[in-house]
Order: structure tokens, then C-alpha cells, then sequence
């Protein structure tokens, strides 16, 4: 266990002086902090200067109207100003000898055919708000109309702002979360896809460096290969816990500093998310035979190559597995018992991903999370006994690449 203890700390201590780790780990809080902060001033300031064209163009915007269908108010006509055109064309007209910013027309059957707009170019640095205005004085016109030929107050409010909705679901007579339900077991599927990503190449090269540096053969006189292997799989779970810590602080801070401003879809509040024990517990138990699996897989190929440079040409293959499921995720959230799904779900190198994704959108039952997991758990075994016979081969082959039909005659 002591021997197991020093492999850990070591591979972790080495880890953590590489500039290169610190570098990784910091380019994706920081890349997200900077997006999310460009895009709020970016939507601030789209949104003031639409609103001071807006103003600007409906004080200084020459329009034209012709309302074949009696609805626009004639009054609101006069009162803006707007000019009431005895024809479409003479309107069209009047837009191409500049005589008009704009002329609206609003054709007789106007729900089907709907509003046209003829106006001048502005320029793409300027967009008038054509449609805007042209939708506000017909609504306008209408909610007057109703207002006056029903007295009713509900009937004008629903016209002006349609009321929220707020949606009950059950699923066998129990009320269900919505989408609120899925936050918590999809922190699982993004969990495994950064570790993927972002320490697949640390999997694939924690044997490499002891094979171009000449130590793997003095190692394995001092320690057995079944320990070191294990080892460096848990060095680099606690490296993948660091990079998560670094990643959340910052977004935590970002989110308390600017909580006002960021909303999930669907109405889901950040501070009423259900946590379904059941869905975590079997998102977490997919999780960790998931990474031992991959791990296991990209340390033993790793193994193989005398180099890192060569064994990360093969990186692409095992990480494209871990997401081609995303390209069939309406057969996931719809038709959870489609074949492909089925074959997803139990193939191993997507299985850790389809399931965490069934699991998170609530397609996945007892029987296949069971089946699933008893599933990775023996394949994690064999992945690590398959990095551990690859590391023995290995470790005496510095200059050549060692086959799969020689590993394992």
C-alpha cells in the first residue's frame, strides 16, 4: 500500500509542476469568464443602441399606411404623423423617391398573406425597426378596437401580454421535476466528457515518459506493474479533481457576481434543482467505471508505443467513441428503445456516455442501469489487467511498437 501511496504522489507531484497543466487547467474557466463577459456587454449594448435607434427612427421616420383591413386606428394614424396612402403602389412609390422612410401595408386577408414592408436601406450598421413598428400599430389598433367594443379588461390584457405558463408533469400518477430534473445527473455526463478531453493525454503518455527516460525496467524491479498501473490511474483521477476545482471556483465567483444576469432554459432556478438520489447514485457508480474503463484502455495503448508522440495518433479513435452518441440524441431522449440506443447502451466505449445521458433525461430503467453497470464494471477490470500485461510487454520495447496479436499470444 506505502509503494501504491508513493506511485500516487509522485505522478501528481510531477504533474502539478508542469506549466502545461496549469495552462490547461486555467484555459477553459478563463475562456468561459471571457465569452460569458464579452456577450453580456455585447447584449447591453445591442440592446441600448436599439432602443435609442428606435426612438431616434420613430421621431425623425417619414411612413406611409394603407390598411385594407379597417383595423389600424385612423386617429393614432393622424396623431403619429403617418401618412394614409390611397394605394400600394403610390406607397411603393413613394419609399423609391425618398419621399417616404417607409410604407406599410396591410393587405385584406393580412393573417394569412401578412404585413409588407417597403422601406429604405439604412445600411447594415443600421437596422431600422421595420417589422417592429409596422406589428405595433396593427396590435395597437386591434387591442383599442377590442377595448372599445367589449369593455373587458382581461380580454385587452391577455392581447397586450400573454400570461405565463406555469406546467405540472407526472409520470405514473407522481409528479415529475421537468427540466429542472436534469441538471443535477447531466453534472455526471459533463464531468466525463472534460475528463475525456482534457486528460486523455495524460493517459495515454503515463507510461511513455518512464520508456523514453529509460526507467520502466528499474521500476518494475522495485514495484509490480498491477500497483504502478493502479497508481497512475488514481494520480490522474486526483489531477482531473484538481482541474475541476480550478475550473468551479471561478465559474462560482462569476455566478455570485452575476447571478442577476444568467438563466437556465426552461424557467430552471439554480436554487431549486432536485437531487433524485437513485439518478445520482447510478450516474456516479457510470461515471467511475467509465473513467477506470477509458483510463485503463488509453494507459494500455499508451504502453504499446515507445513514444507519446505515436500513441496520441490513436487519442482521436477512443475519444470519438466517448461522443458519438450525441449525434443520435433524439433516438435517446425519444425512442430510448430504438436499436441504436440499445446497441450504445452496451457497446463499452459509448456506453459510459449513452447512459449518463439516458439517465439525465430519465429514459433509462432499473434493468438496463444494472445490466450496464455490471457490464463496465467487468470491462474496467479487464482494461486494467489489459494496461498492466501491456505495461510489462512494453516496458522492454524502448524503439518498437508492440503489436495486439503479440500481447496477448
Amino acid at each position: 500500500m506505502s509503494k501504491l501511496g508513493n506511485v500516487i504522489g509522485f505522478e501528481v507531484r510531477r504533474n502539478l509542476k508542469k506549466k502545461t497543466f496549469w495552462y490547461t487547467s486555467l484555459f477553459l474557466p478563463v475562456i468561459i469568464i471571457a465569452v460569458f463577459a464579452i456577450t453580456h456587454a455585447s447584449s447591453n449594448h445591442a440592446s441600448s443602441s436599439s432602443q435609442q435607434q428606435t426612438s431616434s427612427y420613430s421621431k425623425t421616420a417619414k411612413l406611409g399606411v394603407l390598411d385594407e383591413t379597417g383595423l389600424v386606428n385612423k386617429q393614432v394614424l393622424l396623431r403619429d404623423h403617418i401618412v394614409i396612402e390611397p394605394n400600394e403602389q403610390a406607397g411603393i412609390d413613394g419609399v423609391k423617391d425618398r419621399k417616404l422612410t417607409a410604407f406599410f401595408y396591410y393587405p385584406k386577408n393580412v393573417t394569412q398573406v401578412g404585413i409588407q414592408v417597403f422601406a429604405q436601406d439604412q445600411g447594415i450598421a443600421f437596422t431600422p425597426p421595420y417589422n417592429a413598428l409596422a406589428s405595433q400599430l396593427l396590435s395597437q389598433s386591434a387591442v383599442a378596437t377590442v377595448s372599445s367594443a367589449t369593455h373587458d379588461s382581461e380580454a385587452v390584457q391577455i392581447l397586450q401580454k400573454s400570461p405565463s405558463v406555469t406546467a405540472t408533469t407526472y409520470k405514473n400518477g407522481v409528479e415529475t421535476n421537468g427540466l429542472a430534473g436534469i441538471v443535477a445527473p447531466i453534472i455526471f455526463y459533463v464531468i466525463f466528457s472534460f475528463f475525456v478531453v482534457m486528460l486523455s493525454y495524460f493517459m495515454i503518455s503515463a507510461t511513455t515518459e518512464e520508456k523514453e527516460n529509460r526507467a520502466a525496467e528499474i521500476l518494475l524491479t522495485t514495484i509490480k506493474s498491477r500497483s504502478l498501473i493502479i497508481g497512475k490511474i488514481l494520480s490522474i483521477f486526483v489531477l482531473g479533481f484538481v482541474q475541476i476545482v480550478i475550473i468551479i471556483v471561478p465559474l462560482l465567483i462569476g455566478y455570485a457576481l452575476f447571478h442577476n444576469h444568467i438563466s437556465l432554459p426552461g424557467g430552471v432556478s439554480l436554487s431549486h434543482i432536485p437531487l433524485d438520489a437513485k439518478a445520482i447514485a447510478i450516474g456516479a457508480s457510470v461515471l467511475l467505471l467509465g473513467l477506470v474503463m477509458f483510463t485503463g484502455i488509453l494507459v494500455g495503448f499508451g504502453s504499446l508505443f515507445p513514444s507519446a508522440q505515436e500513441a496520441s495518433r490513436y487519442l482521436g479513435i477512443v475519444i470519438l467513441s466517448a461522443f458519438i452518441p450525441l449525434y443520435a440524441i433524439g433516438y435517446v431522449v425519444s425512442s430510448p428503445h430504438a436499436l441504436i440506443v440499445t446497441v450504445f447502451t452496451y457497446f463499452p466505449l459509448t456506453a459510459p456516455s449513452t447512459v449518463l445521458l439516458r439517465n439525465a433525461v430519465g429514459t433509462l430503467s432499473t434493468g438496463d442501469a444494472l445490466g450496464v453497470l455490471a457490464m463496465l464494471l467487468v470491462t474496467a477490470t479487464l482494461s486494467i489487467l489489459f494496461a498492466v500485461r501491456a505495461f510489462n510487454y512494453g516496458a522492454m520495447a524502448y524503439n518498437r511498437r508492440i503489436s495486439i496479436k503479440e500481447l496477448f499470444r
